[in-house]
Formats: structure tokens, C-alpha cells, sequence
């Protein structure tokens, strides 16, 4: 049991805020906001939250953790080109020891890196679109911190050495799901998604298979979708279509997907992801580093569609940082519309709360009880947060930082107590990645 106790803020969702109350989280659950009887509380770990915000944790709805890797590389490059020039001979590099020497410990290790670094930024849950590597998927478990594996997959496009044949990358599938579909089954963290990495990069078999396997399984999807003119000219070349309207001509939109970056939609799509219940996975600094473009977010809300909060991987961002994402969606949308107006704070602060659970299809997302217990302690008191305003939302969106995160609870476990890691030794996991990663570089 955890007792939050007199906090300043309850930010319980964009719109509520409460003061002066305490949080009671019992098991996995919030089960109670407001005053809580001391007896009711007897023998919880307690956090003060005076002089804190308690906030829903933040949802890092599209990322690649692998390419925590890679930070500070090339900012001077287009995605094509970036994949080519960036990722890609990571990648080999990853897959051919992986394969042929049977050196899986750096996946364990970039997973370990960017957990912690998205727990210490208030990020309790993440969709992860990464190689299928030992141990992935397992660290999240140790650092305690809630994952939907949505391994890529791909079968077109990219160079063969990166590609398994279609028919063990179908057996894969299966024995991912069939091993890390909610996991722990009593209370899971882990979920599994499946991960066609784009339209351009995956068979008409490919792509129904995984509608196939979605299905019987009820899974979720996650896949890029128009995050490029140059894909876009691409699926309008060879299918005739736009890739969201392909997708839906070959009814893989029957189900609800996620859709990274959903920059370059036609205003016929941007209405059809409604319809079809597409969530867009929103992710402004990466596109702004690759100079993909800015995604219309605006009307996507207009037309009624889920909008979600992504980082998209470290290479094309450097930092998984909710904070500076909520920052750029916000302020990207107003200049591209040469309007103050056009997205607020509260909405990319719903964006990295309501939507991103939304999408993930957790009960999470607002501080209610009833809700997963996944909640992050926002300490206000530097100089850079001093406001003479009550108006907390504004304020997190616009001047928190991610070193203000103070305390996390995940799945009602408490996994950082006053900046302190308490479930892994995040030093000698740090020491161990540079050690094994340089391998690699």
C-alpha cells in the first residue's frame, strides 16, 4: 500500500485538479483521492506530496529503445538516408553477432538504459518497436516498468541481411506472443502489439498474417504510417493509394491501429483515421530533426481521431523526455498555424496521459480509482517552476523538466523514491552498456 499524502497538486486528468489531497493506491489500483483516514492507511509507505504535483504517468506511445545506442548521431540527414547512414549498420552489426555468434547482452542493456531513463522522466508506460533480442523484453520486468513489445517486422524493402524469411518471422510472432502477451498474467506490464514497421516494408501475406494473428489474438497494431513525402509518393506509386487509404483498401483497418507520425496525411485520410478509430502517434521532435514535417494534429482532433505522445527512438530525438515533447507539440502546431490558439497545454498533456493509455489500451491515464496505479511525483520547487498562478497544467507543459520527477509509482510498486532508482543498479547498468556497447559503435 502507498499513501500519498497532502499533496499541492492532483492533476487527476487535463482539466481536473485537486489540492491539498492524498492519493491511496492499494495492490495495482488507485482506490482512493481525496482525504484518506489515517487507519485506512495503516502500515502504507507514505510520500509527501506537499510541495509536489502528483500526475498520471506519462505514455511514451511510439519509441524504438535500441537506439539509445545511438545518440548524438547524424542531424544533417533525411530518413531515408538517416535509416541508411544511422540505424542500419547498427543494426547489421546488432543481428550478425546476434545470430551468428549468439551475442545477445547488448539488447538487455539498451533496454536497461532507456528504462531508467524514461522512469527518471515520469514515464511509466511505452510501445517499443524494436529487434526481437534476449532480454529486451525481460529487463523491463527487473526495472518495473510497463512496455507493449510491438516488435518491427519487416519483409520488403529493407537489405536482406536485416530480414528473416517470411516464414520464421511468422513462427517469431507466435512465440512472442505466446510468451510475453500479459506478463506477469496476474498483474501484467507486458503487453504485445504487432509491428509491421510500414506499408512500404511488408507483403500483402505479411500484412495479413498480422491482421490474422491480431485478431485471434486480439492484439493491438502499431505501424509507421506517412511519416515521409517520399513514402507517401512511394505507396501512391506502386498501389495507387496513399498508405492509411491502402491500408484500409486491404481492410487491415478493420481493427484499430496506431499510426506513428501521421505527418503527411490527405484530408480524405485524416477523416478516415477517425472513422476507423486510428490512433496518431504524435512524435514533433523527431520530425523536426529528419525535417520530415509537421503532422496536421490540429484537424486530427477536429475530426475526432485519438492523438497520442511519442518520442520516436533516441537516434532521431536524443532524449525520451515527455516534458520536451509536450513542450515541441504544442508550440509546433501554433506556428504552423500562425495561431496561438490552435494546441494548448492541456492538450499535449492529454496527449502524454489519456491518449497515450488509450492507445496502449491500458486502464490508465488519469488519477481515478478504479485506474492503474501508475503515477509520477513532479517536485515544484525550482526556480525555473516558480509561478504566482494556480494553473499547474500550463506550468508542467511549459517549465518542468524531466530532473523535476521526484518519485514514480508503476503498477503500484514504487520504482524511484526521491530520484532514486530502487529496483536496479543503475550505476553499474550505465558502466556495463558503455562497456559493451562500444563493441558495437
Amino acid at each position: 500500500m502507498i499513501l500519498i499524502q497532502a499533496a499541492s497538486y492532483v492533476v487527476r486528468d487535463a482539466d481536473r485538479v485537486e489540492r491539498g489531497v492524498d492519493v491511496l493506491i492499494e495492490g495495482d489500483r488507485i482506490v482512493q483521492v481525496g482525504r484518506v483516514d489515517v487507519r485506512r492507511a495503516a502500515g502504507a509507505n507514505v510520500l509527501d506530496g506537499r510541495g509536489r504535483a502528483v500526475v498520471p504517468g506519462f505514455v511514451n506511445a511510439h519509441t524504438h529503445l535500441y537506439q539509445s545506442m545511438l545518440k548524438g548521431r547524424r542531424d544533417d540527414l533525411p530518413l531515408v538516408e538517416w535509416c541508411e547512414e544511422v540505424t542500419f549498420p547498427f543494426v547489421r552489426r546488432v543481428l550478425d553477432r546476434a545470430w551468428h555468434g549468439g551475442e545477445t547482452e547488448i539488447g538487455r542493456l539498451w533496454s536497461a538504459v532507456a528504462a531508467i531513463e524514461m522512469v527518471r522522466s515520469g514515464i511509466t508506460t511505452f510501445v517499443d518497436m524494436d529487434m526481437d533480442l534476449e532480454g529486451v523484453i525481460s529487463t523491463w520486468l527487473d526495472v518495473g516498468i510497463r512496455g507493449v513489445a510491438a516488435m518491427e517486422l519487416v519483409d520488403r524493402w529493407v537489405p536482406d541481411d536485416l530480414m528473416l524469411p517470411l516464414e520464421r518471422t511468422k513462427e517469431d510472432v507466435l512465440r512472442l506472443i505466446e510468451t510475453w502477451h500479459r506478463v506477469p498474467k496476474e498483474s501484467p506490464l507486458v503487453t504485445v502489439f504487432l509491428g509491421p514497421s510500414a506499408p512500404f516494408t511488408s507483403s500483402d501475406e505479411l500484412l495479413r498474417f498480422i491482421q490474422e494473428q491480431a485478431g485471434a489474438h486480439d492484439l493491438g497494431i502499431q505501424t509507421h504510417v506517412s511519416e515521409t513525402a517520399w513514402e507517401v509518393e512511394q505507396s501512391v506509386r506502386t498501389t495507387g493509394r496513399t498508405p492509411l487509404a491502402f491500408l484500409d483498401s486491404i481492410g487491415f483497418l478493420s481493427r484499430p491501429i496506431t499510426a506513428a507520425h501521421c505527418v503527411h496525411l490527405t484530408e480524405e485520410e485524416i477523416e478516415l483515421a477517425a472513422r476507423r478509430g486510428v490512433a496518431a502517434i504524435y512524435n514533433p521532435k523527431s520530425n523536426m530533426k529528419l525535417g520530415s514535417g509537421i503532422a496536421p494534429i490540429v484537424a486530427l482532433q477536429r475530426a475526432g481521431a485519438t492523438v497520442a505522445l511519442g518520442t520516436d527512438g533516441a537516434a532521431s530525438n536524443d532524449l525520451l523526455d515527455p516534458f520536451e515533447e509536450m513542450r515541441a507539440a504544442a508550440l509546433l502546431q501554433k506556428v504552423a498555424a500562425q495561431d496561438p490558439t490552435a494546441l494548448g497545454a492541456r492538450d499535449a498533456f492529454r496527449f502524454a496521459t489519456e491518449g497515450g493509455a488509450r492507445a496502449c489500451r491500458i486502464d490508465a491515464g488519469t488519477i481515478d480509482p478504479g485506474r492503474l496505479a501508475d503515477v509520477a511525483l513532479i517536485q515544484l520547487g525550482g526556480a525555473h517552476l516558480f509561478r504566482l498562478t494556480d494553473e499547474i497544467v500550463p506550468s508542467l507543459v511549459y517549465c518542468a523538466r524531466a530532473d523535476d520527477v521526484e518519485s514514480v509509482v508503476i503498477n503500484g510498486r514504487l520504482v524511484m523514491k526521491e530520484r532514486e532508482i530502487l529496483t536496479v543498479d543503475e550505476r553499474s547498468l550505465l558502466a556495463e552498456a558503455k562497456r559493451v556497447g562500444e563493441r558495437y559503435a
